[in-house]
């Protein structure tokens, strides 16, 4: 009995990976409302402010454009890979910002995963894993020319 396994494709892999990343991110944030919906206008300190302005901005733009691009624009290229790159690193490099801010005033560097690790998989894993991503999700040309000649 022969059994025949079909082929993935990569990108429609990778698109279900983006899909399944952002299903937790969301799920963390579910979890725990009061760390993402907040008013960033409220902290006193002005270097703050900004810093969680883009905070916010980075993880309502993680949280959806990535898997915007993935699935709405059918992978012909509309979408573009620096968009993409932007809006998943803007959230880990804002809360990197933070982080160094509170070092500097004497609290902890990322000393808030001791008590909450979950807030790891947001932070870090999940922007890690969908930029890694992106690589397979918009191949550059010279990639898809290398391919093509390869195979023959």
């Amino acid at each position: 009995m022969k059994f025949n396994i079909p082929s993935l494709d990569a990108k429609r892999v990778a698109a279900l990976a983006v899909t399944l990343v952002t299903v937790a991110f969301w799920l963390v944030i579910a979890s725990y409302p009061k760390a993402y919906l907040f008013n960033p206008l409220d902290t006193k300190i002005v270097v703050f402010k900004i810093e969680q302005i883009f905070s916010f901005a980075g993880w309502v733009l993680t949280s959806f454009v990535p898997l915007a691009l993935v699935w709405l624009t059918g992978f012909e290229g509309k979408a573009t890979r620096m968009l993409f790159i932007i809006s998943t690193a803007l959230w880990p490099a804002a809360i990197f910002v933070i982080q160094v801010t509170l070092a500097i005033q004497g609290a902890g560097f990322y000393a808030y995963l001791g008590k909450h690790p979950i807030f790891a998989f947001n932070d870090l894993i999940a922007p890690l894993v969908l930029l890694a991503l992106s690589s397979t999700l918009f191949e550059s040309k010279a990639t898809k020319t290398t391919r093509k000649t390869s195979s023959r």
